[in-house]
């Protein structure tokens, strides 16, 4: 098992996992989440409401070869949250980009992976258990939530963990069967921007 840190409020895990990472702290392999954070980022400098609920704000720490662009990676944990999503769940959440997963054209997931010196972090923020009221008015048309009860929360929590980590050792090997599989699972899932 992983090593988890958990906060129960913080700015970003993203940011905490490279602070730490820059002051020296052996960190490959862990996780750092938090239930709420104040200044969650996306892609290009866009922020990531990340209110609270029940929902899973965690930032992965890879070790993963430098040839292995960011993009794959984040292709990779979309289909993780997708497998996890659809096995705790009745949905069939799609991807738009490589980083946003959608639920009845609601964007529930997250993802973003940041290059580190030895290391690369990839965070996923899943909204779970928040009404429309708890997201910024600018997101309630286009922001949305799973639900599930807080046993069904905590397992999806350790198979997104255990998922995550299974296809970034796939990402290893993207000349292997079970990349190309993954890819075939990326694009299948493509929905339109």
């Amino acid at each position: 098992m992983s090593s988890i840190y958990h906060y129960d409020e913080i700015d970003s895990t993203n940011s905490e996992a490279k602070r730490r990472l820059r002051a020296g702290e052996e960190l490959i392999g862990a996780v750092i989440t938090s239930k709420k954070q104040t200044a969650g980022r996306g892609r290009l400098g866009k922020t990531f409401a990340s209110p609270g609920g029940d929902s899973v704000y965690a930032s992965f720490i890879l070790e993963l070869p430098e040839s292995l662009a960011e993009q794959r990676i984040t292709i990779y944990a979309a289909v993780a949250v997708c497998f996890v999503i659809e096995k705790a769940t009745s949905y069939k959440p799609g991807i738009r980009g490589v980083n946003d997963i959608l639920i009845e054209n609601k964007k529930i997931c997250g993802i973003l992976a940041e290059s580190v010196p030895g290391a690369v972090v990839l965070g996923i923020g899943v909204n779970i258990n928040l009404g429309a009221d708890d997201f910024p008015e600018e997101l309630r048309e286009t922001a949305g939530s799973l639900k599930m009860d807080k046993e069904t929360r905590a397992r999806f929590f350790e198979e997104l963990i255990e998922e995550t980590f299974r296809l970034m050792e796939i990402a290893e090997r993207p000349d292997s069967a079970e990349a190309a599989a993954l890819m075939y699972e990326y694009r299948a899932r493509l929905v339109e921007s």
